[in-house]
């Protein structure tokens, strides 16, 4: 897919190109959390990850891999935090609704912050959101 008004269908920004493939394309983040930051785009228009075909997600997640350590690398990075971003309404802070996995080396004292350290949900509470998530999928670990 294809869409005309979508800045990552319609890439130009070429100074900031780390790799691409006829599959997908390696930017430099124009907002990075920290240097080198990149964002590995499908060529192909799709909002969330649940969308991407299988071959297209497994050479997303591949490359991904692999530029996640030349980025280690280059950066000489505490840390590296990988986001799957597909927030498709743009509510939270998805400023562009097409599918990107972000790259970001992270270093100690940064002040990026993720909060991790949240309330547990307790032991039965997780039991019932597995049994949940479990009633969901079909026989084969199928999403439908």
């Amino acid at each position: 897919m294809y869409k005309p008004d979508c800045p990552f269908c319609d890439f130009s920004g070429r100074e900031a190109l780390v790799y691409e493939d006829g599959v997908a394309f390696a930017v430099i983040s124009l907002r990075p959390t920290n240097r080198h930051h990149v964002m590995v785009i499908p060529r192909e228009h799709y909002e969330s990850f649940v969308e991407l075909p299988d071959e297209l997600a497994s050479h997303t997640f591949l490359l991904c891999k692999r530029l996640s350590a030349a980025v280690r690398r280059v950066s000489r990075a505490d840390a590296v935090t990988h986001i799957s971003d597909d927030d498709v309404n743009g509510s939270w802070q998805n400023r562009v609704a097409h599918y990107k996995f972000h790259i970001m080396p992270r270093f100690r004292g940064d002040g990026v912050e993720i909060n991790w350290n949240r309330e547990e949900a307790g032991t039965k509470a997780r039991a019932e959101f597995a049994r949940q998530i479990r009633e969901e999928l079909l026989p084969g670990g199928v999403v439908p």
